[in-house]
């Protein structure tokens, strides 16, 4: 009965947000319920949306892309004067423009359909301009045009898997000197909690909170992964033991603790060997090593149902970590940054100014005269997501915010389409066209149902 009411309370949530996605991709929805907004009260400005014909902002082929575009006249008077579109490429090379007079009554509003010819698989950006008698306004978009068939160029190293393997096996051959100890301020009765420290790569402790419910038998367990300048704190699940991890935030043992906004993403990235990632991507398997180790010690934990899940940073280090360790059985990464590595950086140095991480890489070449991107770029090869996603065999939930200039969704899909087959018929991706470095809330609701197909009520 229990598993029945779980289901038909998502299956009907579902639907709701099913029907609501619907209603909101109709363009002259928004033109009518923004002619009675005018005609309730004029307010002297103007209301501008774009609508793309298919929301998720992906077309293809059989979905050319098509947009339309709302224009409620909030003003008393007559506005004109021009709108203008421009097209450009991710790395803002021109793809097409236009630009017409344009004139609006008082009172009234206009939807304008435009038709955008690309060729190429990619996401592009969308500006329209308004130029009128009292009002301006530029509104950015993105969309993408096949976008299950972006295929960037591979820099995979030849030695990237020695590479990893060795690092792994070093990592083993380090006492991980468990230390578990019981929260009685943060336990309840229905759940317990623990702090759990243990060394990693370098000799490093890294910290964690594990949270379990206390009713009996055994759970799966979600790993919780953090983005950048996070520190998890505890939180708990009824149908998951949850173990958030925190990666290092030291340099060695004994040294002072990194600056997260500027040192962090740049520390020793001139040395493939020392990069601080490499430390961070072993704490994640050191915190699998753990669930292993303690899954017959009475906390419930099912160390056969493993799943990660990770946003921004934690996003990558979910994909990485699924790649690296088999244990783990079903992965949800959020815009996860890095993917792409050599794509991205032509995409933040097209902006102005350049977007993180790449003006950290910058500002990190400008003291490191002796130093060049390529540099950066070889070091990395070996801790760029995509290199890793085709060793993945669990399935992946992936988001992207379309608008996201941390992750750009080229990068993502990049990551996505390195898949291998049989991961990728199992696994989804997610594109919000109206989003930036973020996901809806609702999607939250998929994941959670997700995770209970993939590990709580796996199809026999």
């Amino acid at each position: 009965m229990l598993i029945k009411r779980t289901f038909g309370y998502w299956q009907k949530l579902f639907s709701v947000f099913f029907c609501c996605i619907m209603m909101n991709s109709i363009a002259i929805y928004h033109a009518i319920a923004a002619e009675n907004r005018i005609k309730e009260k004029l307010s002297e400005t103007m209301d501008i949306k774009i609508i793309p014909h298919q929301k998720s902002g992906l077309f293809d082929a059989k979905h050319p892309v098509k947009y339309g575009v709302s224009i409620a006249n909030y003003y008393k008077n007559t506005q004109e004067g021009k709108i203008s579109l421009q097209v450009k490429t991710a790395r803002g090379k021109a793809v097409t423009s236009s630009e017409v007079d344009f004139k609006i009554r008082g009172g009234a509003s206009k939807v304008i359909d435009y038709v955008i010819p690309v060729e190429q698989p990619g996401f592009y950006e969308m500006i329209f301009s308004i130029n009128v008698t009292d009002y301006d306004d530029t509104i950015r978009n993105v969309f993408g045009y096949k976008p299950y068939e972006i295929n960037s160029q591979s820099y995979r190293p030849a030695d990237f898997d020695q590479f990893w393997q060795n690092t792994i096996k070093q990592l083993h051959e380090i006492d991980p000197k468990y230390s578990i100890t019981y929260d009685e301020t943060q336990s309840t009765s229905a759940h317990s909690v623990y702090n759990v420290e243990m060394r990693s790569w370098g000799g490093v402790t890294v910290q964690g909170w594990l949270t379990v419910p206390n009713l009996p038998g055994k759970y799966p367990v979600l790993v919780a992964l953090p983005g950048c300048k996070v520190h998890l704190k505890p939180i708990v699940a009824d149908e998951f033991v949850l173990f958030l991890i925190n990666i290092r935030q030291t340099k060695a043992p004994g040294e002072e603790v990194l600056n997260k906004e500027f040192d962090y993403s740049v520390y020793n990235i001139d040395d493939r060997d020392k990069y601080i990632y490499r430390g961070a991507y072993m704490d994640c398997e050191r915190a699998i090593d753990f669930l292993c180790a303690y899954k017959d010690m009475g906390l419930n934990i099912d160390a056969s149902r493993i799943g990660v899940s990770g946003g921004s940073q934690g996003g990558a280090l979910a994909l990485v970590i699924s790649a690296l360790d088999h244990r783990v059985k079903a992965c949800i990464s959020d815009n996860p940054i890095y993917c792409d590595v050599h794509n991205l950086i032509g995409i933040a140095e097209s902006k102005t100014p350049t977007t993180w991480p790449v003006i950290r890489y910058e500002q990190y070449l400008r003291f490191s005269p002796y130093l060049n991107m390529k540099t950066i770029t070889k070091t990395m090869d070996y801790y760029d997501p995509q290199n890793f996603t085709p060793m993945i065999q669990c399935p992946v939930l992936l988001a992207s915010g379309a608008l996201d200039v941390l992750a750009p969704p080229s990068t993502i899909f990049a990551a996505f389409n390195k898949l291998n087959d049989a991961a990728k018929q199992k696994s989804e991706i997610y594109n919000f066209y109206h989003l930036a470095h973020e996901v809806e809330t609702k999607h939250r609701f998929l994941q959670t149902r997700w995770l209970l197909e993939k590990l709580l009520y796996p199809p026999k």
